[in-house]
């Protein structure tokens, strides 16, 4: 299969197709997250205690804040998924509206063929230069809709309560606010305990019982979060290393293909030159197949 990336951005946040050819590490993101395999080599993720098999009735939903990672199954050829990487304020916006939870009560959401016919609309606005951001934004919400009403009907966890931010002890808030605050600077999650009052021991015990995770993947979350802002923003690769304290250009890469499944270059061509034509097949509009 031939390399085909594609990025959106959008006011829900921002959609890419990728191509992984490598296993990503356990990460968090402060965005909710719906990544649906697109063909290529068989992948499992891992959320908890969970297991996700990837397929084509299988994709992955994962809460904000939530560790998760992919194994690839096979070694040769590549994993092609296009994921949706879904804004807090705007996953809000959308619950107010339609007076619903929009979180995933299960990781695991069965693709029926309503929610395959939207995948492949989104993948295809997506990766038409002429398509407007509006059209996509409202594509994008037909399918997240889908995507949760799935979950909920068909995985076998508990609902998942309210959302995250206020209901945060205030010293985790104070530990967030301090990574993002210092993203650039070299640190160890004990100095930020340390910052904000907490032993090493209540400090993982916080981020453990509130967010799901470990200080040490919430941490790289931000750090990628920053390296993806600056990458899009236009910043040369080299500086964005240095400024966010790699020793070398090749570690950086290394880092955010480890937790994004690309390398900074591709993403970086992605957010300015996205492709004229379908991966999907499906001829667009005025078109001939």
């Amino acid at each position: 299969m031939q390399e085909a990336y594609a990025l959106h951005e959008g006011a829900f946040g921002t959609a890419i197709v990728l191509e992984a050819s490598a296993n990503l590490v356990a990460h968090a993101h402060s965005e909710t997250q719906l990544a649906l395999w697109l063909g290529g080599a068989r992948a499992r993720a891992h959320v908890g205690t969970e297991v996700v098999d990837y397929s084509e009735s299988v994709a992955l939903g994962v809460n904000a804040f939530e560790a998760h990672d992919m194994v690839r199954l096979e070694d040769d050829g590549s994993s092609l998924f296009i994921v949706f990487m879904i804004k807090k304020d705007w996953l809000d916006e959308l619950g107010q509206a339609k007076d619903r939870s929009f979180r995933f009560p299960s990781p695991r959401v069965p693709i029926g063929n309503a929610l395959r016919r939207s995948c492949w609309r989104v993948l295809d606005l997506m990766i038409s230069a002429g398509a407007e951001r509006d059209h996509v934004d409202k594509e994008v919400e037909r399918l997240l809709e889908a995507a949760i009403a799935a979950s909920a009907t068909g995985g076998d966890a508990a609902p998942v309560a309210g959302g995250i931010g206020v209901t945060l002890d205030h010293r985790l808030r104070a530990a967030i606010a301090h990574m993002r605050a210092h993203v650039s600077e070299k640190t160890t999650i004990d100095e930020i305990a340390a910052k904000v009052g907490l032993s090493r021991a209540h400090f993982f015990a916080l981020f453990r019982d509130q967010l799901h995770t470990t200080p040490q993947v919430f941490w790289s979350g931000v750090r990628v979060e920053e390296a993806m802002r600056r990458v899009s923003d236009g910043g040369k690769l080299t500086d964005v290393a240095l400024d966010l304290g790699f020793s070398a250009p090749g570690n950086f890469s290394r880092f955010f293909k480890d937790h994004t499944g690309i390398s900074p270059s591709i993403f970086k061509r992605a957010t300015r030159s996205p492709s004229p034509v379908t991966v999907t097949g499906i001829p667009r509009e005025g078109q001939s197949p």
